[in-house]
């Protein structure tokens, strides 16, 4: 299916087609085992699918005052349906997609309304002073759902299910004009959920050529750059120095949605490229810089618990799995446009870390969110449902994500951003990227290359402060930070050794918390998602990285839990730290830690923090990411 019409300003960093990626090894194992229980096999298809297209036909959020987000989940699931499907090549997957999406198509009104609320019009926030709730998802539904089935339409090449998209865009924008609704003032969270809508409304544009589509994305925008700053005045304030925690006035705790809020700077990212307007560009680099200053939080993602509640003060840290996707989809988009180094050190960050800890190793479940200690919270069926949780769909996205950026291409040659296990087929081109990044701080890159004078441009993480790179067996030295730059020949293999001295960073942001905090609350919060409050610090500590990856102790790899958590700390003794690679099994790495600070010397084993603890745990005192 061709776009009618093009974008003004074209990315100058191109991913391979999905179904030309192949990632392996331990992160390659969990995708797979993800993809089958949760994606593409028969009870992912026939149970959890159908459910959520079941959804849209007893149609029971707006039975009660405040509505609910089932509205969502079919929108998600098909997404990453389309992507695996891509990815594997799956043509019984394919089947299965056009299945669904024209069993959800029976259920859209004749004007084109298709949504879990009967009520299209049911559209605004209620009183949570008199429901105790104020939630309101349907235009945020719709935007889940448009999606869903623009990529159904996208990968089916089917005009009728596009058809169906124009009918279900063109009805809301209708009802709205009609209602004279602007789209900021419907939902919740200052109109953001419902404003995320821009970017598949930006698609349907390209796609149709319909101008409608536009002009409603372009008066979504109109209402983010405001000089009276009434929220959300998104674009106005990610180009200011200010917090994002600080730009409006709190009064209630879901003002700075970190999700949500990133989606409409997915948006953004599509409209600079659609319209040309530099403007859109600043702000989404503005939102990625205030975001690294302020939010940034010890386990590569940002914000706290689906808020930005100046995470980056925080020693604790817990973040929500969506809000770790939509961190490394901005990352993403930012660099395909850019090709600036920094959002892929960002994106690696996410990924190696906070993303993959949320994968459960059965790869039946995941997490709501990760902690920093104690367990993670296990994201359990959310509104009724016995299948659907809003991060658990949205998990292969993220790897599908993480293989589109693995290598990307651009007019100078091919672009090597993750050292993952991959297989990359780019036409006769071939990259192989193996070897032993995560435990042995080594990787092996073989490339096949026919045309002559191509260039491979290596990203050399800021981390490493000695870079050996050995081209057929002549030996380089490569500068932090940026990219270098090799000339290819036909068959060639490269051989790179990144310094990954581990590094103890002290944490000197804790502060004691009263009772009623946010950050308490949420780590505390939900029947299922309890952990004792006693997990928080009491002090300062201190924490590992090795390399991208974040280290942990846990009971998985032999820990006892009274040392774990008696205390004891190397904070402010300038401790350093060795790191013996040890044998592991399902885990990204595994060493044997001598940590010593002055005449103390500690020994134990730690492992990656995206294994430490990826597992249904009851137990509240598993793991602790500090030393």
């Amino acid at each position: 299916m061709q776009y009618k019409i093009p974008y003004k300003i074209n990315n100058k960093y191109h991913a391979p087609d999905l179904g030309d990626v192949t990632l392996f090894d331990e992160p390659g194992i969990r995708f797979d085992r993800f993809i089958h229980e949760r994606v593409s096999g028969r009870f992912a298809i026939d149970e959890i699918l159908r459910e959520a297209v079941e959804c849209f036909g007893d149609q029971y959020d707006d039975e009660l005052a405040y509505g609910h987000w089932r509205c969502e989940f079919w929108g998600k699931l098909i997404l990453s349906a389309c992507r695996v499907c891509r990815y594997k090549r799956d043509e019984r997957l394919k089947e299965d997609i056009r299945r669904s999406a024209y069993d959800l198509l029976q259920f859209q009104r004749a004007d084109g309304y298709l949504s879990t609320y009967r009520d299209s019009r049911d559209i605004f926030r209620v009183d949570k002073t008199k429901y105790g709730m104020d939630w309101n998802w349907n235009v945020w539904g719709r935007k889940y759902t448009l999606w869903g089935l623009i990529e159904c339409a996208q990968l089916l090449d089917d005009a009728h299910i596009l058809a169906c998209c124009e009918r279900l865009a063109s009805q809301l924008i209708d009802e709205l004009a009609a209602m004279g609704v602007r789209v900021k003032d419907a939902g919740v969270m200052d109109g953001m959920p419902a404003c995320s809508i821009l970017k598949p409304m930006l698609i349907l544009y390209r796609l149709t050529g319909n101008n409608k589509y536009y002009d409603f994305a372009l008066d979504i925008v109109k209402e983010w750059e405001r000089e009276d700053n009434e929220r959300p005045n998104l674009i106005t304030n990610a180009q200011s120095d200010t917090a994002p925690f600080y730009w409006y006035e709190k009064k209630d705790g879901w003002c700075s949605k970190a999700y949500e809020m990133m989606s409409c700077f997915d948006g953004i990212c599509e409209l600079y490229r659609v319209s040309g307007d530099a403007k859109y560009l600043n702000a989404a680099e503005g939102l990625y810089r205030l975001l690294i200053k302020n939010e940034s939080n010890i386990l590569g993602s940002v914000g706290y618990c689906e808020h930005f509640e100046k995470a980056a003060s925080y020693a604790d840290a817990a973040t929500e799995i969506c809000d770790v996707i939509h961190w490394m989809r901005l990352c993403y988009e930012l660099f395909s446009i850019t090709g600036k180094a920094c959002y892929m050190e960002s994106f690696e960050k996410a990924y190696v870390n906070a993303f993959l800890a949320g994968v459960y190793e059965d790869g039946r479940e995941g997490a709501f969110f990760v902690r920093s200690a104690g367990r993670h919270w296990r994201a359990i069926p959310q509104v009724g449902t016995k299948y659907q949780h809003c991060c658990i769909n949205n998990i292969p996205r993220g790897f599908a994500n993480a293989a589109e950026a693995a290598v990307m291409v651009s007019g100078e040659g091919y672009f090597v951003n993750l050292y993952t296990p991959v297989i990359v087929r780019l036409g006769a081109t071939k990259i192989h990227i193996g070897g032993g990044y995560f435990d042995k701080g080594r990787v092996t890159i073989s490339v096949r290359e026919p045309e002559a004078g191509k260039k491979l441009f290596l990203r050399i993480p800021v981390w490493s402060k000695t870079t050996t790179i050995t081209v057929n067996g002549v030996e380089t030295q490569a500068a932090a930070g940026d990219y270098a730059a090799i000339e290819l020949n036909g068959e060639t293999v490269l051989n790179i050794v990144f310094d990954m001295t581990p590094e103890v960073i002290d944490l000197p942001m804790w502060q004691e918390l009263p009772g009623w905090d946010y950050h308490v609350n949420r780590w505390c919060d939900g029947e299922n998602g309890l952990c004792d409050r006693a997990q928080m610090l009491t002090h300062p500590m201190s924490i590992i990285r090795r390399g991208p990856v974040l280290l942990a102790r846990s009971k998985r790899v032999g820990c006892d839990e009274a040392s774990m958590f008696d205390g004891r700390t190397v904070f402010g003794k300038d401790a350093v730290c060795t790191a013996q690679p040890i044998r592991h099994d399902h885990m990204l790495c595994t060493f044997r830690v001598t940590l010593t600070a002055g005449d103390e010397v500690q020994n134990f084993v730690m492992c990656d923090y995206a294994s430490a603890a990826n597992r249904d745990l009851e137990d509240v005192r598993y793991f602790t990411i500090y030393v």
